[in-house]
């Protein structure tokens, strides 16, 4: 098996750049539809390292490329936080990738331990935050792993999804949304879609409120098993697939009328989001442990307003409640 394993990895050498020249893509090519949408373009911000390894103001460097981009109070999209993230690094002493959350796998992480913990990581990620409480919040992420022992790969994985957290449910747009992703999934394997949207819903849990953060969507960890040029065109497919998954939805629900107590129960199903992030997002966990992430990118993926209440329970019976329930029970929208 371990034959096998470093035969694979030895065709990573040419994958990692082309990966990366994807992500940017990707990066650049949302930004550009979100400010369409919107009528205003996001503000960017780049960083680097210093020789003590701490990110500070500044262009980046061949070595670690970090652009963090944000809109703030749009037309249509009250925040968008957009990162995208090309860098090599080494985790802390004492540190493995399972521990960290990065690998799933403990005995693929005993292997890459013992062969070398430095590591070359991209992806680009994005969390959109509509005025409208009519129109969902999106996430966005997919992103690619390499372990390198000196120069040399020696292990790497795929890994992401996209997800919806509505405060109100429309279940055409839940649809819309699974229906888009399933296409693309079944052009590769008709397991995926099942798999991945069960991966969905068992990730994005919060299980101190016994609820689902949203909808659901695709997630996926971990993934290297079978051929890399198949399962890089399945990530970028999926990748690509996110704009008319999403894009559609906002069209649909930016100018619905709404009330100050839809915005409220907005503002108390974004509170949520806030307690997964800090509570329960394993991404979030490895990238501030590693260095990876700053601590500013983390808060650019925050809702610009959330609200918390003692026994928040709503209305038998009402739309609020209708959504609570499904928040409670994933179900299956195709």
């Amino acid at each position: 098996m371990t034959d096998v394993l470093e035969k694979s990895v030895t065709q990573q050498v040419t994958m990692r750049g082309v990966i990366d020249k994807f992500f940017r893509q990707m990066f650049d090519n949302t930004c550009q539809a979100l400010a369409a949408i919107d009528g205003q373009n996001l503000c960017e911000q780049s960083w680097n390292r210093d020789h003590k390894g701490i990110w500070t103001v500044g262009e980046s460097t061949k070595e670690a490329i970090y652009i963090d981009r944000v809109l703030h109070n749009g037309n249509v999209l009250e925040k968008v936080g957009a990162n995208y993230v090309a860098i090599e690094g080494e985790l802390p002493p004492g540190m493995s990738f399972q521990q960290s959350g990065a690998l799933a796998t403990g005995a693929a992480d005993q292997m890459i331990t013992k062969r070398g913990n430095r590591f070359f990581a991209t992806g680009s990620s994005f969390v959109i935050h509509p005025h409208n409480p009519m129109a969902p919040t999106a996430h966005v992420n997919y992103r690619y792993f390499q372990i390198n022992n000196n120069n040399q790969p020696v292990y790497w994985w795929l890994g992401g999804g996209a997800d919806l957290t509505p405060a109100y449910l429309f279940e055409e747009d839940a649809v819309h949304f699974h229906q888009v992703h399933k296409e693309v999934c079944d052009r590769y394997d008709s397991a995926y879609y099942p798999r991945f949207k069960k991966s969905c819903d068992e990730y994005f849990h919060i299980p101190h409120r016994g609820e689902h953060r949203g909808i659901g969507g695709i997630f996926f960890d971990h993934l290297n098993h079978g051929n890399s040029q198949k399962l890089l065109s399945f990530v970028t497919n999926c990748a690509d697939a996110f704009l008319p998954a999403y894009i559609p939805i906002v069209e649909r629900r930016k100018d619905m009328p709404f009330t100050e107590e839809n915005k409220y129960w907005q503002h108390l199903v974004r509170g949520r989001y806030v307690e997964f992030i800090l509570s329960c997002d394993r991404g979030i966990r490895f990238g501030l442990a590693s260095g990876m992430v700053k601590q500013q990118s983390v808060f650019n993926c925050m809702p610009p307003a959330a609200s918390w209440e003692y026994d928040d329970q709503p209305v038998p019976g009402s739309k609020e409640a209708m959504l609570k329930e499904v928040l409670k029970n994933p179900r299956n929208w195709l």
